[in-house]
């Protein structure tokens, strides 16, 4: 396994300006989980699964992982990655992501 470079949707993108505000979402906690996603190892992955009980969704969103921020009960991301790089799709709760 190898470092993942980071793209982000506009989705993602919007999602995060739009929330961060209004939730007072610490950023920090973001930023942590999005390095163990880029730094791609078992270590990391095992901490996501652990800590942030990560998993791979199905239906519209089959194929990619979501796991909850500073493993909060409400706060996700979803992304997809493939050798190379993680993409990050999106941010926020579950009614917002799922209804």
């Amino acid at each position: 396994m190898s470092t993942l470079a980071a793209e982000f949707s506009a989705a993602f993108s919007r999602d995060l300006k739009k929330k961060a505000k209004r939730r007072k979402w610490d950023l920090s906690e973001l930023q942590k989980l999005i390095d163990l996603v880029l730094q791609n190892t078992p270590e990391s992955m095992d901490i996501l699964k652990r800590r942030h009980n990560m998993h791979r969704l199905g239906g519209n969103w089959a194929g990619r992982n979501e796991c909850h921020v500073a493993n909060s009960g409400d706060w996700l991301v979803i992304w997809s990655s493939n050798e190379e790089v993680a993409f990050f799709e999106r941010t926020g709760s579950h009614d917002e992501l799922f209804r």
